[in-house]
């Protein structure tokens, strides 16, 4: 059975290989992007699975997964969130079955670093294809 780490990874593999998003820095399963990272150093994505359900036949799965994209300011932020969504909404592949975004971005500042990030949920479709 698949678990949170490795959809984690099925979906940060599939991020890293879209053309536009090569440029993103993605970190799995964390709240906030590792201490050696500065808003200046590009677009920074964490990624982790915050609930969801699985099918009767256990065949996919169907997490929540909550995207904080990091950036030097507002406008960059959502920028970010839009080339995001453009490269992953409704896209699938062998791991992947269906992507769909569960709420628009919100613009927020990090209470401690005060570092700009656009929050923003996807559901998607995980094949379960670890037995």
């Amino acid at each position: 059975m698949i678990n949170s780490a490795n959809e984690t990874k099925v979906v940060i593999d599939f991020l890293e290989a879209q053309t536009p998003l090569s440029t993103f820095k993605f970190w799995g399963d964390v709240d906030t992007p590792p201490s050696t990272y500065v808003p200046d150093d590009g677009i920074g994505v964490c990624l982790k699975v915050r609930g969801g359900v699985d099918d009767d036949s256990r065949a996919v799965f169907d997490p929540s997964f909550q995207f904080k994209i990091y950036a030097k300011n507002e406008v960059l932020a959502r920028g970010a969130a839009r080339t995001l969504h453009d490269n992953f909404e409704g896209k699938a592949n062998k791991d992947i079955t269906a992507v769909r975004r569960e709420i628009l971005p919100v613009t927020l500042k990090d209470p401690e670093s005060q570092w700009t990030y656009a929050l923003v949920y996807y559901k998607i479709m995980v094949r379960n294809s670890i037995s």
